[in-house]
């Protein structure tokens, strides 16, 4: 997460790189400043109202929009139009004045034809344009007083109004204040030629559509009449006659039909009492002829008479054959009356279908005249709709044509420039705020840029953070060029330095870690050569003498020993002797004076050997050695060379109970204390932690808080000379 504390932090630390750089751009903002020629600015109101042809709409021909930031904006835009600034260029005659035309200023200083050549060659000056005609050059010369007016032309609509400020800087005063009046005046111009232009274009434009829309109302109404002729002549009556012909056979149709019906039905009823032998008077037909209704009377009378003869009556016969006649005759009459129904039933067929056919007959005419009354009707609509257009855009025109003459501005000057009486200083302040700003922001971003590209440690938690190890104690720096023996003898001399406390740290938290024995050999080695890593084993050891405990320092760089240096030491027998056997252990070993420290180290009169150091610190002799001196000291430390070096640490690392990494403050790369640590880790090294030596405290103590380096250095009255 970003910590706000620190990035202030950071930018307080290094306050001096923005101040200075601030300072600098001040300066050269002062001095760029005051070279400027000073500039007169003048500035006027203009109030405007929105307004835009419309001629599609008829219902006005001018519309007043909403109003809204882009209405405003497009006023900006507008005034800023190189067709209006070319107006105002040819107004006030701009292309004579040498503010607005280079060409007319007094030529400044050249360089030399060798020097000229040269830079145009590597590109820094322009080569001379070829020559061009009057027309080019005066053309080019607009263009150029175009740009200086927009140059120095500033527009500022104020908000929630309708109002724009239109201000311009020149050299000369007069100059401002008239650039801004002819720009206000030409603008107000321009709305009423942009009106007049579009009420004229509205004029013409319904011109043309009155004499279209003239030509399809014409069109129109001519094609109403021929389709009319043309119906009636193909008729010959019309659509609401045959309406009322259709309906009037549609009824004599459907009475025809019912009659025909009932004739039916009455000729299959007698038809089935003929068939069925039906009594003749029971039906009405035959009861209401007169011949059958006789004939049935001759009938009861024989029948009578028959009835009282016997059976061998002599007359018996001859009245059953009159009796037998009079019965076919009624059946004969019978049958004659049911032929003359049938012959109505017929007549009354006969009259449906002649009906019917004249149905269909005038219904196929009325469809073909109802298609043509369709298309009549659409004719008739189209030509309504043609006239009413016509009617509404002839209207139109003529109110349009009205308006040429009323036309006026839709903007007018709230407040006109006056001559401005001294120099705007506005401009050279900001400019001049702005450089001292921007100086500030470029030496922050330089601050943090060299934070960002620091690739150093100069806190513990971020040894924490890059290399997962802890910081087991942070070594102040007593001096820059302190020798060895001078850091040993500040240690012996004042033990209540915040160089001892530091020391007492380190100690405390590398042989007493939580949950774990003391250890009894305990390693020191670093990434490269100058990072503090002997002197502190020498004062880690001493730190425990001081404290009654035993202690040896064994110095394993066989290449280069640092302890026989830090030591003033008697020409005596050392540690390749005690591991060549020419010497025993207690005269190899070394006890300092005024320290009582005990050394084990190898010194110039050891006996030259052939053997490899790597090859001699991995051999069992130097294995039995450090077990020796674990038995007879409380604490071994062994003072090794630097891991990315040389294989030496790697080595020993079984050798040891525990391994203190040293890195010094704000110098070891990251890349190689990471190396390092891995290099030691895939070996199986007991990695303790990590001192962090050469402190700084006064420039550590300006960092976050940071443990005992932010403390330390911000406390250091409390420790003691």
């Amino acid at each position: 997460m970003i910590s706000l504390r620190e990035i202030v932090s950071t930018i307080w630390r290094e306050k001096w790189v923005p101040m200075i750089t601030s300072i600098l751009c001040l300066v050269v903002a002062i001095v760029a400043v005051s070279q400027l020629e000073p500039r007169y600015r003048a500035a006027a109101s203009v109030m405007f109202g929105t307004q835009k042809a419309n001629v599609i709409n008829l219902q006005e021909i001018l519309t007043d929009p909403e109003f809204s930031k882009d209405t405003l904006q497009n006023e900006v835009e507008v005034l800023r139009s190189t067709s209006l600034i070319e107006r105002v260029v040819e107004e006030m005659r701009l292309r004579e004045d040498p503010e607005f035309n280079p060409k007319l200023a007094a030529p400044g200083p050249r360089l030399p034809a060798v020097l000229a050549n040269v830079a145009r060659r590597l590109g820094l000056e322009a080569p001379p344009s070829p020559p061009v005609g009057p027309e080019e050059i005066r053309r080019r010369e607009t263009l150029t007083a175009i740009d200086r007016v927009l140059a120095g032309l500033t527009l500022r609509p104020i908000a929630g109004t309708r109002v724009i400020e239109i201000s311009f800087a020149a050299d000369d005063p007069r100059m401002a204040a008239g650039v801004v009046n002819t720009i206000a005046d030409q603008y107000i111009v321009d709305q009423l030629v942009a009106k007049l232009q579009t009420t004229r274009s509205a004029i013409d434009w319904l011109t043309g559509r009155v004499e279209e829309a003239r030509q399809r109302l014409q069109e129109a109404e001519e094609a109403v009449e021929t389709l009319r002729a043309s119906l009636s002549e193909t008729a010959g009556q019309s659509f609401e006659l045959t309406q009322q012909q259709l309906v009037a056979l549609n009824a004599a149709l459907s009475a025809a039909r019912g009659h025909a019906a009932q004739v039916a039905a009455q000729y299959q009823r007698l038809t089935g009492a003929l068939v069925d032998g039906a009594d003749m008077g029971a039906i009405t037909e035959f009861r209401d002829s007169p011949l059958i209704r006789s004939y049935r009377d001759g009938e009861s009378e024989l029948a009578r008479r028959l009835a009282t003869l016997s059976a061998f009556h002599p007359e018996r016969a001859r009245v059953e054959a009159e009796l037998a006649d009079v019965r076919a005759r009624v059946r004969a009459e019978a049958e004659s009356v049911v032929a003359a129904v049938g012959i109505d039933l017929e007549a009354a067929r006969a009259q449906e279908r002649s009906l019917a056919g004249a149905v269909r007959e005038l219904e196929t005419k009325g469809l073909a005249q109802s298609r043509d009354q369709v298309r009549l009707r659409q004719l008739e609509r189209e030509a309504e709709a043609s006239r009413q257009l016509y009617e509404a855009m002839l209207s139109r025109l003529k109110e349009t044509s009205e308006q040429v003459e009323l036309q006026e501005a839709n903007a007018r000057v709230l407040s006109p420039a006056d001559v401005p009486l001294a120099p705007e200083n506005s401009r050279k302040k900001l400019i001049v705020a702005m450089a001292a700003v921007l100086g500030l922001v470029s030496g922050i971003g330089l601050v943090f840029l060299r934070e960002q590209l620091s690739d150093t440690f100069r806190a513990p938690r971020q040894i924490l953070a890059g290399t997962g190890q802890p910081v087991l104690a942070t070594l102040p720096s007593i001096g820059r060029r302190r020798t060895r023996a001078e850091v040993i003898r500040r240690l012996r001399d004042r033990p209540g330095s915040s160089l001892a406390e530091a020391v007492r740290d380190l100690r405390t938290s590398a042989l007493f870690a939580e949950g774990a024995a003391p250890p009894k050999v305990v390693m020191f080695t670093s990434s490269v050569p100058r990072e503090g890593k002997s002197t502190t084993a020498l004062l880690v050891a001493l730190t425990s003498r001081q404290m009654g405990k035993s202690t040896i320092v064994v110095d394993c760089d066989l290449r280069r020993p640092a302890a026989a240096r830090a030591m003033q030491t008697a020409a005596r027998p050392g540690l390749l002797a005690a591991l060549a056997g020419a010497a025993t252990l207690d005269e190899a070993i070394h006890e300092e004076p005024d320290t009582g420290l005990h050394l084990l180290m190898p010194l110039d009169n050891d006996p030259p050997g052939t053997v490899n150091a790597a090859d001699l610190l991995a051999s069992d002799r130097f294995r039995d050695l450090i077990r020796a001196l674990s038995a007879r000291y409380d604490l071994v430390v062994l003072d090794t060379p630097p891991t990315l070096v040389v294989a030496d640490a790697r080595i020993l690392c079984p050798a040891a109970d525990a391994v203190v990494y040293v890195v010094r403050w704000d110098h070891t790369p990251r890349g190689a204390v990471a190396e390092g640590l891995r290099e030691l880790a895939a070996v199986g090294a007991p990695l303790r932690g990590v001192a962090l030596t050469m402190v700084n405290e006064v420039r550590a103590a300006r960092y976050p808080v940071d443990g005992y380096v932010y403390y330390r250095g911000r406390y250091r009255d409390y420790y003691g000379a």
